[in-house]
């Protein structure tokens, strides 16, 4: 807040003043207290982020080793090329995903912990990727979407016959008379 009175006050003293030199002084002023706010704004929030950075690394590089497991147990070949851009496209990903949410929280005067359900979210993700991975090869798969139907019938604690009245087939569009 207190930068935007300096700006403010700034703005309408140059308005005021045709004096070049003071204008200097004063636009001076305000890039110099912005690139203080900025770098301080900058510096907490790569110090804040710095371990989940680390936690996503690791889950992603975990993922990439049983990838590279599962490619080797089914007998498919395996592509250094393919692995190492499939890898970077996620740490690019991810790390963008979570650079952008600890700034959200260092802007929001940390009071949310937005950062750690971002961080879950990502490791839940590549767990997901794990599991399978490690699955796979042995003739199992894993159907997420049953999985989901499960724990929030579970969660909700709701029996089949309230779940039938909510869902009802829609008997035109199984006949193909609508798309």
């Amino acid at each position: 807040m207190y930068l935007f009175f300096v700006f403010a006050y700034n703005y309408y003293f140059c308005q005021k003043h045709d004096n070049m030199e003071e204008k200097g002084i004063i636009s001076g002023t305000i890039q110099g207290s912005f690139a203080s706010v900025a770098t301080a704004f900058i510096m907490e929030s790569l110090q804040h982020m710095i371990p989940w950075l680390i936690v996503s690394f690791v889950v992603i590089m975990a993922d990439l080793a049983f990838g590279v497991r599962k490619s080797l147990l089914m007998g498919e070949t395996v592509r250094f090329s393919r692995a190492i851009r499939a890898t970077m496209g996620k740490i690019t990903t991810y790390f963008a995903f979570v650079c952008a949410v600890c700034m959200i929280n260092v802007a929001s005067g940390k009071g949310w912990d937005i950062d750690v359900y971002a961080c879950l979210l990502v490791s839940f993700i590549e767990l997901c990727s794990i599991i399978g991975n490690i699955l796979k090869p042995k003739g199992i798969k894993i159907d997420m979407l049953g999985a989901a139907r499960v724990f929030v019938k579970k969660a909700v604690d709701v029996n089949d016959e309230e779940v039938k009245c909510i869902l009802k087939e829609d008997k035109e569009v199984n006949n193909g008379k609508r798309e």
